[in-house]
């Protein structure tokens, strides 16, 4: 399969069935497994697995094992560019915008870069020079020459920013308060819904039936608008938004179940578990603490105020502190506090 027609298709099944994305995923899982699971997971590669647990090293493995000699030589390509793309944009202080600046060169540009030995500090320019999609698009064309409809780069963007995580971490060697803002702000900024039970992982049909199994009503008194707002997104419930800061392997870009020493607790037991903690009217200005009432716990991110899973239908929204009947205050356990700018051996 040539990479013009895999281009092709990953712009054009976007809004397609079911049917029309296991396709896709077929087609293009070869060349891009190894680098963008979360992607390939969405577009439907493992649709008729059922509940079989996929183990994703093995699996890579096994595409890798499988590709011919051009295909190799391909992915060895991508796997080159795909470096020089994290390398610039680091050099240019853009490293939370590598990630889907490699994305969007996969699923889009792969054909254009074959052509245009200034491809990646073009592209590094195109993010360093716009702040909406829009802006972005128009970028593009302009520096590479090419025509992407305006709907197609629309759903793209919408995909990679639904499926791509991507925060440029200060200490991504521990978990710490600092990087847990950065954490709360992106899930934000990307539009991160609500489901009881969720932590961060992109919302699938496999993923909402499990979630149903184990939280009963409390999901699926919601599951209508769940499905017909969330599927495809990435969501967590309050305490999950904490939690999927504690499991998530920033090199991996997955989430490792309980990791990092961070427990499976409810918001009423992460209060619990903290060892410093008080009413909200002592609360010390500090970042990353974490704000509670009763059963709900959201991430005090500064300026007076805090980042939380509200519910089903608003999702994760940020307020004032003082305009959700929060009570207390609590340094979240498992993680390390540390001043902004720091320098510590990790």
């Amino acid at each position: 399969m040539s990479a013009e027609v895999v281009v092709a298709k990953a712009i054009g099944a976007l809004t397609t069935d079911k049917r029309g994305r296991t396709l896709l995923a077929t087609i293009i899982a070869s060349i891009l497994m190894i680098f963008f699971i979360p992607i390939i997971v969405y577009m439907g590669v493992m649709a008729n697995l059922g509940e079989t647990e996929i183990d994703v090293e093995q699996a890579q493995q096994i595409v890798v094992d499988n590709l011919s000699t051009a295909e190799k030589r391909k992915l060895s390509h991508l796997e080159s560019v795909m470096n020089d793309i994290a390398t610039e944009f680091d050099q240019r202080n853009m490293k939370a915008k590598s990630r889907k600046a490699q994305a969007l060169y996969v699923c889009a540009l792969y054909n254009t870069e074959q052509s245009d030995s200034n491809f990646v500090s073009k592209l590094a320019d195109c993010y360093e020079n716009s702040s909406t999609d829009s802006e972005l698009r128009n970028a593009v064309l302009s520096a590479f020459g090419i025509q992407i409809d305006a709907e197609e780069f629309d759903n793209l963007m919408s995909l990679i920013r639904n499926t791509v995580i991507s925060v440029d971490f200060d200490y991504p060697g521990i978990k710490n308060n600092i990087d847990l803002v950065k954490w709360a702000e992106m899930a934000y900024e990307s539009g991160w819904g609500y489901v009881w039970g969720s932590y961060g992982k992109v919302l699938d049909d496999q993923e909402l039936n499990r979630l149903i199994s184990v939280f009963g009503d409390n999901v699926s008194g919601n599951e209508e608008y769940i499905r017909s707002n969330w599927i495809g997104k990435r969501t967590a419930d309050c305490v999950g938004l904490i939690k999927g800061y504690g499991w998530y392997d920033d090199y991996s870009g997955t989430f490792d179940y309980r990791s990092n020493g961070m427990n499976d607790v409810t918001a009423n037991g992460m209060y619990a578990a903290a060892v410093e903690k008080g009413p909200l009217s002592t609360m010390p200005d500090v970042p990353g603490i974490a704000i509670y009432r009763e059963g709900h716990i959201g991430i005090y991110v500064g300026n007076g105020y805090v980042i939380h899973a509200a519910n089903t239908i608003d999702g994760v929204i940020k307020t004032s502190v003082y305009s959700g009947s929060w009570t207390n205050w609590l340094k979240v356990p498992y993680i390390t506090y540390l001043e902004k700018g720091e320098i510590i051996n990790e």
